[in-house]
């Protein structure tokens, strides 16, 4: 994807791998937070490290909805203090569909591998979590709707191939979000 490999504005440090148990929270409150796991940092699109928010990650670690959690919001205006340009819906959108499907795809790699786990396996589950995950959030910003639809597809392949992963993630009950542990 171009958007990725060409950020423009969107070019930032990152430390590589913004996943919640990648961030360490003091108990005077966010302020004091602190990012660990540099083995990755570099310059990267700025959207990448939002992607923890939508799709869950190897940890098999989910935050929730962070559109009816404020988080996106405040992910989104924090941003744009620094890159002015995430106030564009468009363009905005467009980086961070790219992100969660670029992510998804990644996850995809391990298909071998998971296919030789025992039916159950919960990679399985994640793998698909993942792909649901990515295609929702291109569908919501209204973007790669032909990559969108071939994410869809795999999900559906592979919900048939492994019926036991055939889940409905968006079900709380049975899949509730990351909470943090005091």
């Amino acid at each position: 994807m171009g958007e990725l490999a060409s950020p423009g504005p969107f070019l930032a440090l990152s430390n590589g791998d913004a996943e919640a148990n990648n961030l360490l929270l003091h108990a005077t409150g966010p302020a004091d937070a602190r990012l660990i796991d540099f083995e990755f940092a570099g310059y990267a699109h700025a959207l990448t490290d939002a992607v923890c928010l939508y799709v869950p990650g190897p940890a098999w670690l989910a935050v929730g909805d962070p559109t009816t959690t404020g988080l996106a919001d405040q992910y989104r205006r924090t941003l744009a203090r620094g890159i002015p340009e995430a106030e564009d819906d468009v363009r905005y959108g467009y980086g961070l569909a790219a992100a969660c499907v670029s992510w998804g795809l990644v996850r995809l790699q391990r298909f071998a591998l998971l296919h030789t786990r025992t039916p159950g396996h919960h990679s399985r589950l994640q793998l698909i979590a993942t792909l649901d995950a990515a295609a929702r959030t291109a569908e919501t910003y209204r973007t790669l709707p032909h990559l969108t639809t071939w994410i869809h597809r795999i999900a559906l392949v592979l919900r048939r191939r492994w019926p036991d992963a055939d889940q409905d993630f968006a079900d709380s009950a049975r899949f509730p979000p990351y909470q943090a542990r005091h």
